[in-house]
């Protein structure tokens, strides 16, 4: 795809964006509606579109290159995660707001923004790579994660519920959908349109809840945050050049270097505050922290495909 038809597709997400935005100015939805396309996103259309892109019929080739991005993956969490305890250090932050900056430098917004943006940059093939690319995620956000958001409060609330990790609707679909793969089991049409149509509306849905998320956030209260740009800036820019970097001496190429970028490369996690509300966190910072990193991941992501 050509960097003006990547970013058309980008723009598409932007303007849709801005649609949920006036939509919450304008009263047309609020946060109870929000919850509920949230649950219905994470739990049924976000699922259903990644067991659809994975109905791939089986080939060596593509298991030992699922295997290469399993992979990748872990190694390009253990670069983040280390350089996660760095920065913090740099910048001189302690306590709660050193263990949110942390969490928001470790975890990106893989399920709202990575999955459409990686859709419209590398089609199925490029979901096929993500959904199991972020097989890692949900299992080191739910240990290490919650670790790192206790650590300040005394680790007093929410022990880790393994179960819940293996339970997870991304976690289920990717072993089904993988599952289908490796037994080159083709769903029946009907089954097959069904998850595609519910994959399809993944994309703007997302797109509109965030827009109606950033609505609720004063860009003037997030800009007197101390540090928070420094933290925007190593989340949207710094960490993917030096993944990318490092991926690039390694040798990685094509989708295999593009996926870990983009990926990397997302505005912070949008439950992020979820979690830090639920681990007796900042809350407020994280809030702050996912409007700052999502608003200006609009001019950094078209320009992040310019690149890779």
């Amino acid at each position: 795809m050509t960097f003006f038809a990547t970013f058309n597709q980008i723009l598409i997400l932007f303007l849709t964006m801005m649609i949920g935005y006036g939509a919450k100015k304008l009263k047309y939805t609020d946060n109870t509606l929000n919850k509920g396309l949230s649950n219905l996103i994470l739990h049924i259309t976000l699922p259903a579109m990644i067991i659809k892109s994975m109905q791939f019929e089986f080939s060596k080739e593509l298991f030992f290159t699922s295997m290469k991005v399993i992979i990748l993956s872990l190694l390009v969490y253990a670069i983040v995660i280390g350089i996660s305890f760095y920065l913090p250090k740099v910048l001189k932050v302690e306590g709660k707001k050193r263990d949110v900056f942390q969490f928001m430098l470790i975890f990106s917004n893989v399920g709202y923004m990575g999955y459409p943006i990686v859709d419209a940059i590398y089609g199925e093939i490029g979901v096929f790579y993500t959904a199991l690319y972020n097989i890692p995620f949900n299992f080191i956000m739910l240990t290490f994660g919650v670790y790192v958001l206790r650590r300040s409060s005394g680790g007093v609330r929410g022990k880790v519920d393994y179960k819940k990790v293996l339970l997870n609707p991304g976690i289920l679909a990717v072993g089904l959908g993988f599952s289908f793969f490796l037994l080159s089991i083709k769903l029946p049409l009907p089954i097959y349109q069904t998850l595609d149509t519910l994959g399809s509306t993944t994309t703007p849905l997302a797109m509109l809840v965030i827009g109606s998320f950033l609505a609720d956030m004063s860009l003037r209260e997030v800009f007197k945050e101390e540090k928070i740009l420094w933290i925007a800036l190593a989340r949207l820019v710094i960490l993917p050049a030096i993944v990318m970097g490092i991926l690039w001496v390694m040798g990685v190429r094509g989708l295999m270097l593009g996926i870990p970028v983009v990926i990397t490369a997302m505005p912070a996690a949008a439950n992020a505050a979820v979690f830090a509300t639920l681990y007796d966190s900042d809350h407020y910072l994280a809030s702050k922290g996912i409007f700052l990193t999502t608003a200006l991941s609009l001019v950094t992501i078209p320009l992040l495909t310019f690149i890779i």
